[in-house]
């Protein structure tokens, strides 16, 4: 079969028994200050997710398929989808039952493009501040957009959420309609170079398996 790229979860993420992770951003901003403690920011680029991964002791065999998968993506040149292990599911819903099969789709876009409203949710569907989206968009190619709930929200009865807050803002390919995965989402990264260790062997397990992961948009 065939190497596709990016990985599906299947073939990567999935198979990641995680000791710890570390998910968070890297902002690209210039900051310049004056001596009474004033600060002026600009945002140079979008922020964009990272992960650092430090993988469980695991059996050798366990080890080097992960290792070879990750040298099989060429450095920084082919990309994966990862999920922040911390956010599989949303909050309310810890292993997704009660989202079942629901097919969610964005209902509009905040006009100051920093929020969303959903529809096609569970009655009374709670997402938590936190929470983790996975909305694509676009073709040729197909962008993947990775947002974070900021603010908690009810859907009504019909399924659909008022407009909130999300995290970063929302790329204007973005519209109603498009489908909307709330289910292990997924960031679209690539190995961050250099950032990965293949773990020491010490008799039957190796030990110390880690890498560094960031957006790729």
């Amino acid at each position: 079969m065939t190497v596709t790229y990016p990985y599906a979860l299947s073939v990567f993420a999935d198979l990641l028994k995680i000791a710890s992770v570390v998910w968070d951003v890297q902002r690209n901003d210039e900051l310049s200050g004056s001596g009474d403690g004033r600060v002026w920011q600009a945002e140079l680029a979008p922020p964009l997710w990272t992960g650092t991964v430090t993988l469980a002791d695991m059996y050798n065999a366990e080890a080097k398929q992960i290792a070879a998968r990750i040298r099989k993506l060429h450095g920084a040149q082919e990309a994966l989808f990862l999920y922040d292990p911390l956010s599989k599911y949303p909050q309310a819903d810890p292993d997704g039952t009660v989202l079942g099969a629901s097919a969610v789709k964005v209902a509009a876009v905040g006009g100051n493009f920093d929020a969303l409203s959903l529809k096609g949710l569970p009655a009374n569907y709670v997402l938590t501040v936190g929470d983790k989206i996975q909305i694509a968009y676009g073709s040729n190619p197909t962008r993947y957009a990775f947002f974070e709930v900021s603010e908690t929200v009810a859907a009504n009865g019909s399924g659909v959420t008022a407009i909130f807050s999300v995290f970063p803002f929302v790329p204007a390919g973005i519209a109603a309609e498009l489908t909307v995965t709330l289910t292990r989402p997924a960031c679209k990264c690539i190995i961050i170079p250099g950032s990965s260790n293949p773990g020491t062997a010490s008799g039957p397990i190796t030990s110390g398996l880690t890498f560094k992961v960031i957006q790729k948009k």
